[in-house]
């Protein structure tokens, strides 16, 4: 995982614009959801596929929890300014502005939260489609910092975001996939606001 629209759009249509706004606006309206989660990181070079999974938490409030159960267990914990990674022995953080992997985590968080105007600093958005069941968005990168992460983003989903596809510079890719989501319970247990206070 560590590898792991705007209000105004100069590269989409106004149908497409008015498409983004309701994608986003439906993702925002979830305050908390929980899901299993399945990632797929396909190195071109080595021609190898890299695979985890586990549980993930987003809480619009407090930033996203990613809980990897294999093929380690670790907890990946992501807020607005730091991105910490915890095991039961270590356990290392970094500032947001100063990592590209932070920058790649916080693309996460704002995506999953329905922040168009966070997104719209980095990203275009080139397709969109939308209905209330349904919906696709395709993101190309405009920073310099994910130009040289980023090929496109595509985000695939319904309620919540059921799908993520990286393509990555070099023709790799991260897949990333989300089933079982909940929004309840809304409240946050002991534990894992403890892990939010760490990434403070």
């Amino acid at each position: 995982m560590m590898f792991m629209v705007m209000t105004t759009l100069p590269l989409a249509s106004y149908a497409e614009s008015s498409k983004v706004g309701q994608i986003f606006q439906q993702l925002s309206q979830t305050p908390v959801v929980r899901a299993h989660f399945e990632q797929q990181k396909k190195l071109t070079s080595l021609n190898k596929t890299f695979s985890s999974n586990g549980q993930v938490l987003f809480s619009k409030s407090q930033g996203v929890i990613w809980q990897i159960q294999k093929p380690v267990q670790a907890d990946l914990i992501v807020t607005p300014k730091k991105l910490l990674q915890k095991t039961q022995r270590t356990m290392s953080q970094l500032e947001i502005d100063n990592s590209q992997y932070g920058s790649v985590a916080t693309m996460f968080l704002q995506l999953m939260a329905g922040d168009e105007t966070a997104l719209a600093k980095n990203f275009n958005v080139v397709a969109a489609n939308y209905t209330t069941s349904a919906w696709d968005v395709t993101l190309t990168p405009k920073s310099a910092l994910f130009k040289k992460l980023f090929v496109k983003v595509n985000a695939q989903g319904g309620r919540y975001v059921n799908r993520i596809v990286i393509t990555e510079q070099a023709n790799n890719m991260t897949i990333i996939n989300f089933s079982q989501q909940t929004a309840q319970p809304q409240t946050l247990s002991a534990s894992e606001n403890a892990l939010f206070q760490l990434a403070k």
